[in-house]
């Protein structure tokens, strides 16, 4: 079942055999990650591997890659996982609860493709040209349109990650890299992928949600600069309920509009790639080393926040119907998420549930936010 052929190859394989003799999505599940771990192995004879340890909530994910281009551009956005002791700064655990083994590679860099996935050509109309299946055990979706393949087994605690062309990668899939392989792998210890910013300290900090523009990710980012708060997350991060509302920086990064620089100069020099096409005019900055000390890793969630864009001299805070900040978070979330999307609405109801909800009308100064946040926090003990 391996194919590992030139790309091009590969790709002739797959389009003439797409959608005969296809065995059952079950039995196929059942044996797929067996034959992605021996394709993978083919690569790892072929391209030199980079491995590392991600230390992160009590558990090690293990980051094993196959080509210098892929690792290039998954590692920058995980940097701050990658050594210490963990603590409130995120630093490697003393000791770890469960190991999680990722295995990546690159077919433009091993000339190795995946087992032909199971999937006809109806499965990849619902996600918007993305097939995926769950049987409970094992997770598989399949991206043609981006060349990309996810696949993870609960079982083994094992997930494979293939894409065409490392190289093609988005400034987005840089930002965020198997996330899809994260959000699989971290449920069994409750945590999910949360569509958030987030800011505050070791003892409480609160999730900034809205739509594009809607000021979270200036509100969060400015946190780097101003005193009295620390930066966790711009845009994306892990959020777990129990044994209570916690809030976890998975990536280190911020993704910076066009009409931010002039606010934000000081990220200028930190600019590691440009969009000026999907979603126009968006820059991807890592932030480790380089904020470290302006940063959080972890804190317990003390409240969700609506910010606004309302220019006021002061920022002002008021009470949010939970609905209201469910509608901005549950649909944000789960469309990065393909097939999970009712286990997500389950989540997001909860949280806005047992935590409270605000609205925050900005500020024109940066720093007024920031006070504002923290008198909040304050508050709420």
């Amino acid at each position: 079942m391996i194919i590992a052929k030139s790309c091009n190859a590969g790709k002739i394989a797959w389009k003439s055999t797409f959608a005969e003799n296809t065995p059952t999505l079950t039995t196929v599940l059942d044996t797929y990650p067996a034959h992605l771990l021996a394709a993978f192995a083919d690569s790892e004879s072929r391209q030199p591997i980079s491995e590392c340890a991600l230390h992160l909530a009590g558990v090690t994910v293990r980051l094993r890659i196959a080509g210098a281009t892929l690792a290039e551009a998954t590692l920058p956005a995980l940097a701050h996982l990658l050594g210490g002791r963990e603590d409130g700064r995120g630093d490697l655990a003393p000791t770890t609860a469960a190991t999680i083994t990722l295995h990546l590679w690159d077919a433009a860099a091993t000339g190795v493709w995946p087992p032909r996935p199971p999937f006809t050509a109806d499965d990849y109309r619902r996600y918007g040209q993305r097939a995926v299946a769950h049987d409970g055990v094992r997770s598989l979706m399949h991206a043609p349109t981006s060349g990309q393949l996810f696949a993870y087994d609960r079982a083994g605690r094992q997930g494979y990650f293939w894409v065409e062309d490392a190289g093609q990668l988005s400034i987005y899939e840089r930002a965020a890299p198997v996330q899809t392989l994260f959000h699989w792998a971290l449920g069994e210890f409750g945590w999910q992928i949360v569509h958030a910013a987030a800011v505050g300290n070791e003892s409480g900090g609160v999730l900034l949600i809205g739509s594009t523009g809607a000021g979270k990710s200036t509100t969060a980012l400015s946190c780097l600069a101003q005193e009295g708060l620390r930066f966790l997350s711009d845009d994306k991060c892990l959020v777990r309920l129990e044994p209570q509302p916690q809030a976890f920086a998975l990536f280190s990064l911020a993704k910076i509009k066009g009409d931010m620089l002039p606010r934000l100069p000081h990220f200028r020099p930190l600019l590691a790639g440009w969009d000026d096409n999907y979603k126009a005019n968006k820059g991807l900055v890592f932030l480790h080393p380089t904020y470290a000390e302006h940063m959080v890793t972890r804190f317990p969630v003390k409240a969700l926040l609506l910010p606004k864009v309302a220019y006021r001299v002061e920022a002002v805070i008021s009470p949010a119907a939970a609905g209201d900040v469910f509608r901005q978070l549950g649909p944000s979330t789960v469309i990065w998420l393909p097939g999970a999307e009712a286990e997500n609405y389950r989540f997001t109801a909860e949280m806005v549930r047992r935590l409270p909800c605000y609205r925050i009308e900005l500020a024109s100064d940066p720093q007024a936010n920031v006070d504002a946040i923290r008198r909040l926090l304050e508050e709420l003990g």
